[in-house]
């Protein structure tokens, strides 16, 4: 796994706390303490170091925050620099001692964020889906105003329709919500959809099927790549797993082509043309897209009837369904001229992007840092990775920004080998299987499986190469792992023999260390520090003094 540091060595990677990330993957919502700046008097020399160092501080935030790992380190650097190069180091006045403190104590808390991120193999956050929330709208519980009724028999009399609307009361009164409760959500909604109505259109007229179903995405997604719904359908056109692979979408360890907006949305007409030939009714159709085939086919045969708004009468439908279509035609008909229902539409533009193919895994923070862009802005162009890193069993074509591509393939060229995202490889031996290779590893088998492309009941054979994705934040080693650790050797001056081969040091934090690091050289643990010591966190500063107990290397 990639060990990264901030400076020299400020660790992302060797923290031992516990940080929990969301449910499906994503980063720990760890903000870093604040850099406050109070005036200082221009005189002082020690609040203009303060101050000084304190720029090099936020600075250095910022740049994380982008994803810019060596800009940061090197502003981490310069703000402890400044401390520890003051007369009598960062402990010779009170008020370097503390701010000292405050900037050790924010870059820890980086540290932390950098680690709920993960080192390339921790899942990408999941948004929530709108389509869980449809089936609590009131549709059609009350009558639509007038003044709605009469707007849309005039939107339907003057604008272009491809996709036959009907002005029922479920229709008005989804309607009435869109301009009310859920103005904001729809506002926003439409304003982010229309990056994707270009290729939506395109792709929906090439087969041939209505482009206003484009809007069929708003309900189920509110056009977000990333949403992720109780039914465990992902991606703007909120495919499950089966029905994704039934039209090409290839999901594994890596990627998710669900969240993939020009692959889903072939997927999507596709399965739409099919729905449509099935049922002969596009009403039928997005019905099924909703609840599946076979559920309207079931209530067709229960209920004599192909009508869908007969059928949303009966049994058949769950409420979710009931008010899928009714939503759909309304947004629909607010879309056609959404100022005349009161939305101020700002559209965000379409991506003018490029593809780089880059070979292996490389941390998406790494290619971010080539190109002098965000990471985030590198995660919205490919919302398909599933990890901050490209897929480590193949090339993977990155999409940037229209003219970084020359940058990238220049940068990663020149790459040195710590910057790559590493993994631990596993040879398999006789009488192994996924299931004792991961509790070796400490992981889980489903997760070795799915980064190998392999079913988890396969046989492996005898000199099989897995790649082992080790999460961060477990236990990385086994316990003979440890146990097999020679001893340090340790130097007199700082030790006391106290017999049977084991000594007390007096060690010296230097700037960068971590309780994990500190263990991992003498061969203990980090609570036992903690225990020696009386520590109750895993936070230290460069000056201080630990107590630890260890045994001599020996010869």
């Amino acid at each position: 796994m990639g060990l990264r540091r901030w400076g020299r060595s400020w660790c992302l990677l060797t923290l031992a706390g516990g940080v929990s990330a969301c449910a499906h993957g994503g980063k720990a919502a760890i903000a870093p303490t604040p850099v406050v700046q109070a005036p200082r008097p221009p005189g002082d020399p020690v609040a203009r170091l303060i101050s000084g160092a304190d720029e090099h501080l936020a600075a250095g935030l910022a740049e994380a925050k982008d994803g810019h790992l060596a800009a940061a380190r090197a502003e981490f650097d310069k703000a402890i620099d400044a401390y520890l190069g003051a007369p009598g180091g960062a402990y010779g006045d009170p008020r370097l001692a503390d701010a000292y403190r405050r900037t050790v104590e924010a870059v820890h808390l980086r540290e932390m964020e950098a680690l709920a991120a993960g080192d390339g193999f921790t899942e990408t956050r999941s948004e929530p889906a709108s389509i869980d929330e449809v089936k609590d709208l009131p549709v059609g519980d009350a009558p639509a105003s007038a003044e709605t009724r009469a707007r849309a028999v005039e939107a339907v009399g003057q604008e272009t329709l491809d996709l036959p609307i009907d002005l029922n009361d479920a229709v008005l009164s989804c309607l009435d919500l869109y301009q009310g409760r859920l103005h904001d959500w729809f506002e926003s909604a439409l304003s982010r959809g229309q990056k994707y109505m270009p290729h939506i259109r395109e792709v929906f007229a090439f087969e041939g099927i209505p482009q206003d179903l484009a809007y069929l995405a708003m309900v189920e997604s509110a056009f977000r790549p990333n949403a992720y719904s109780r039914a465990k359908a992902k991606g703007v056109w909120q495919f499950v797993s089966d029905t994704g692979k039934r039209y090409g979408l290839q999901q594994d360890w890596w990627v998710d082509e669900r969240s993939d907006p020009e692959k889903a949305t072939r997927a999507a007409a596709a399965y739409l043309k099919e729905l449509y030939g099935m049922f002969g009714d596009w009403n039928l159709a997005m019905a099924a897209y909703n609840a599946g085939e076979n559920t309207i086919l079931r209530g067709i045969d229960r209920y004599k009837t192909r009508d869908y708004w007969e059928l949303r009468k009966t049994r058949a439908l769950r409420r979710e369904t009931r008010n899928y279509v009714p939503l759909i035609q309304a947004a629909v008909l607010i879309a056609k001229a959404p100022e005349k229902y009161g939305f101020e539409v700002t559209p965000e533009p379409a991506p003018d992007f490029e593809r780089v193919p880059v070979e292996g895994a490389v941390d998406l923070r790494v290619i971010a840092e080539c190109v002098q862009i965000p990471v985030e802005d590198i995660q919205g162009l490919n919302p398909e990775l599933r990890r901050l890193a490209t897929p480590a069993n193949r090339t993977f074509d990155v999409r940037l920004p229209r003219g970084r591509g020359g940058a990238l393939g220049g940068c990663l060229e020149t790459l040195p080998p710590e910057k790559r995202v590493r993994f631990r490889t596993h040879v398999v031996g006789r009488g192994q299987t996924l299931a004792s290779i991961a509790a070796a590893n400490g992981v889980r088998a489903r997760d070795i499986a799915e980064a190998n492309n392999l079913p988890l009941t396969r046989r492996l054979p005898v000199g099989t190469e897995l790649i082992i994705p080790i999460d961060p934040r477990a236990k990385a080693a086994p316990a003979r792992q440890a146990a097999a650790r020679p001893a340090p050797r340790v130097p007199a001056a700082n030790a006391d023999e106290l017999g049977n081969g084991r000594v007390r040091v007096r060690y010296r934090i230097k700037p960068g260390d971590t309780l994990a690091a500190i263990a991992a050289q003498y061969g203990t643990t980090v609570r036992d520090l903690q225990n020696w010591n009386g520590l109750r966190s895993s936070r230290i500063a460069a000056g201080e003094t630990l107590t630890i107990y260890a045994e001599t290397a020996k010869n």
